[in-house]
């Protein structure tokens, strides 16, 4: 096996969407699934949950041209669309999440003042538009023949339930002050990971729950970022050199932060690949700690630290990388690492 390589297990993926779905029906009078495609955009992840009739959310004309074909509900979410990916992204009938006030002028000059349904980000910094202006923006599109039918913010990833409890509070409180009455309301951020979920001592289910009790009869879309996909790969990377220095031992491995950066916001788990043979052989050994380091010439290249006995050679299995770390792995100065599909559960 070539190290490093990214393992995929599809059906992990498939038994996670289709549990996210259940929960889902159990709490929430009606929704929608858009799989945000930045989180993960290896093709096999799209085909698998396109198969399994899920809609997507992308943000630009690459993930455009990826989901084309590939559902028939899609939200186009970004705080800087082009011409071209406004054009495209109403040629497939996706719906748009507009972000500024002068996308409405582009919106409406590529319509050429024909009616169109689009939805508005509500948020803060660069994205989306302020909460005191929505009224104003939501007018603003109806005079230009745009239907707003959807509002869309943004509680937040990874977080604890008190924090996604009161974003979701704040926005539901400034809706009942507007008056709004939209059809969907987009619920982005993504949901914590397994991982993170045991770590909270919680389920999805506390989370959608939220949702459901401030709006119970709203169709929601749900944008499940990493909770589907962050268990369903493993990378394989190879222990290249030990080395010992200032008293602690290295393992340098072939693959670093390059492909597991810390923006991922993911709790990386690390353990050696060791047959039955060398595994009886280790347990007589005494454990030794190891801090596992890539290969870039990075001083902060480390990944974590180990205990067990390793060797030059060794294979180390890191799971919990299905989220952000194909996406955001450079190709510098190592090529991004292959994926392999294992069908096996």
């Amino acid at each position: 096996m070539k190290t490093p390589c990214f393992i995929f297990y599809p059906e992990i993926l498939k038994n996670n969407i289709k549990g996210f779905n259940e929960t889902c029906k159990k709490y929430l009078k009606d929704f929608k699934i858009a799989y945000s495609v930045k989180t993960n955009s290896d093709k096999n992840v799209i085909e698998t949950l396109s198969k399994e009739g899920c809609g997507f959310e992308i943000a630009s004309l690459e993930e455009i041209n990826l989901v084309k074909g590939k559902s028939s509900f899609v939200v186009f979410n970004s705080p800087c669309k082009t011409e071209q990916e406004i054009k495209k992204a109403i040629e497939n009938n996706f719906l748009i999440n507009i972000d500024s006030i002068n996308e409405i002028d582009r919106i409406a000059r590529i319509r050429k003042g024909n009616k169109i349904e689009a939805g508005i980000r509500i948020g803060e910094n660069k994205f989306g538009i302020e909460k005191n202006k929505i009224e104003e923006a939501i007018k603003y599109a109806e005079s230009k023949n745009i239907e707003i039918i959807l509002l869309h913010f943004h509680p937040g990833t990874q977080q604890t339930l008190e924090r996604y409890e009161n974003a979701i509070k704040e926005f539901s409180e400034a809706i009942k002050k507007l008056n709004l009455n939209p059809k969907f309301i987009d619920v982005g951020g993504g949901f914590p990971d397994k991982f993170q979920l045991k770590n909270l001592n919680l389920n999805l289910e506390d989370y959608i729950k939220i949702i459901a009790r401030y709006f119970p009869e709203k169709t929601i879309i749900l944008e499940p970022g990493r909770c589907p996909v962050s268990d369903a790969f493993e990378l394989i990377t190879k222990v290249h050199v030990i080395k010992e220095k200032n008293n602690k031992k290295y393992a340098i491995l072939d693959a670093g932060i390059n492909v597991l950066p810390k923006v991922t916001l993911s709790s990386y788990q690390f353990s050696s690949i060791k047959n039955e043979n060398e595994k009886s052989r280790e347990n007589n050994k005494e454990k030794q700690e190891y801090i596992l380091a890539g290969p870039l010439l990075f001083s902060n290249d480390e990944l974590g630290v180990f205990q067990g006995n390793l060797e030059e050679g060794d294979l180390i299995k890191v799971e919990n990388v299905g989220a952000y770390c194909y996406v955001l792995a450079w190709e510098l100065p190592y090529k991004k690492p292959k994926t392999i599909i294992n069908r096996e559960t």
